[in-house]
């Protein structure tokens, strides 16, 4: 009996903190990122998975439960109401909780707020609607873009390439692991619970402990997925013994990549809280190298680099798959206040690159606005340098790869599809024209 007391209100513990992140993100606009932390130290290390997993799949679903909600919901919903319900369809629909037990449980969390306590009958009634409709196979969950971003991307690629990444942001993120160049082994990878995806690079299953995940005492990998490591894994240059500079460095993967890779490198970012979290993984990774908490507008080197990566803010849309309440922060609102940005840090680093350098600029973004055409207008603007790629090295022809000629390369979600996809990001690498 104490075991069920426990589990129950393990439960209602979770619910009500997803709850409260829910309503930070539609009413308050308050991005997962700030309330997390905060709200998850009231969990058990064990339901923090659950909560996330029970908040993503809110934030995930919401473009195709809310026409749902709106043709069946009898009056007017408050925001309060309507989140509380998209939680329960989500119980409903993917964890397949059985009705007694929704009814029950978002009964008393509406009995708990004033602003819904007196719409209790509403919140039962769609309840009872989605088991019936569910039993007849009328609810199908599948992600969509929030409709302003979808018409804009839908300026910008086809139909199909939209649906094919909305098709894959439906589904969970992925937690991919990089693994130093030295411990990479057959026989290491046949330890762990997952699958290879590409060169260094594994894809754990899902629900899986990251601290209980072989090698991360020993520092033998780090976080970062797939899409993020390209910009460096497909770079035409070699990194061996050559100085580099990364430019918005935290959360770390990249400057981790161009260490494993023999870089000599200094790394900065103007968060320090980004950069306390860098460090805790360089400790782990036992590596070292010149990490800088400063301004890339405040910072003027000492010398001169041989490659720059510049990895400037940006509105994230390659990532909604893993950061799905993006689209609801209105992502494109400060569009034209980043690119200005870009286009000032692009400028900035230009002048810090020996004869024949590279500037490898990267985005996690699905808008052309911050990729191709930012560095179009570079290249215009810029005519000491030339754009260069390396399909000849990679021979890559595959869905999802856009490789383009003096603009740079795209990778789209679908890449990889078969084993689940990726990010979406763009990045392009920009040569000096030095003396020869």
């Amino acid at each position: 009996m104490v075991k069920k007391i426990n589990r129950k209100a393990s439960q209602d513990k979770i619910l009500t903190v997803a709850y409260s992140i829910i309503l930070g993100v539609f009413k308050k606009k308050i991005s997962t990122r700030k309330t997390k932390t905060l709200r998850y130290s009231s969990l058990k290390s064990s339901d923090k998975a659950k909560c996330n997993d029970l908040v993503q799949n809110v934030l995930r679903f919401t473009i195709y439960l809310d026409p749902w909600i709106n043709k069946n919901k009898k009056g007017r919903l408050r925001i309060e109401l309507l989140c509380l319900v998209r939680l329960a369809l989500i119980d409903i629909l993917i964890r397949n909780v059985r009705q007694e037990t929704v009814l029950k449980k978002y009964s008393d969390l509406a009995d708990s707020n004033e602003r819904t306590k007196y719409s209790k009958n509403q919140l039962r009634y769609l309840i009872h609607l989605a088991y019936l409709q569910l039993e007849n196979k009328a609810l199908t969950p599948i992600f969509f873009f929030e409709e302003k971003l979808r018409k804009i991307l839908l300026k910008q690629y086809c139909l199909e390439k939209v649906e094919k990444v909305e098709k894959i942001f439906s589904k969970p993120p992925s937690i991919d692991l990089y693994f130093k160049k030295r411990v990479l082994s057959d026989n290491y990878l046949n330890q762990l619970k997952g699958s290879s995806v590409g060169l260094s690079h594994f894809r754990l299953s899902q629900n899986i402990s990251l601290m209980e995940t072989k090698g991360y005492l020993e520092g033998d990998w780090w976080v970062q997925s797939l899409a993020a490591s390209l910009p460096i894994k497909m770079a035409p240059m070699t990194f061996k013994g050559k100085t580099v500079l990364d430019v918005c460095c935290a959360p770390g993967g990249k400057s981790f990549q161009l260490v494993d890779m023999g870089a000599i490198l200094t790394s900065i970012d103007k968060s320090e809280k980004r950069l306390e979290i860098m460090r805790e993984s360089l400790f782990r990774l036992n590596y070292d190298f010149d990490l800088i908490n400063i301004d890339v507008f405040d910072y003027e080197p000492k010398k001169m680099f041989d490659i720059i990566l510049l990895d400037p803010p940006c509105t994230a849309t390659g990532t909604i798959g893993k950061n799905p309440d993006l689209q609801f922060l209105d992502p494109v609102e400060k569009l034209d206040e980043l690119i200005k940005v870009q286009q000032k840090m692009l400028e900035r680093c230009s002048h810090w690159l020996t004869d024949n350098g590279f500037l490898i600029y990267s985005v996690c973004s699905l808008l052309k606005e911050e990729g191709e055409n930012q560095i179009e207008k570079f290249l215009r603007n810029n005519k000491m340098f030339s754009a260069v790629h390396s399909v000849e090295k990679y021979q890559l022809k595959k869905d999802g790869l856009e490789i383009q000629k003096d603009r740079g390369m795209r990778i789209m979600p679908f890449y990889e599809e078969n084993i689940g996809g990726t990010e979406g990001f763009y990045f392009a690498y920009l040569q000096v024209k030095g003396s020869k």
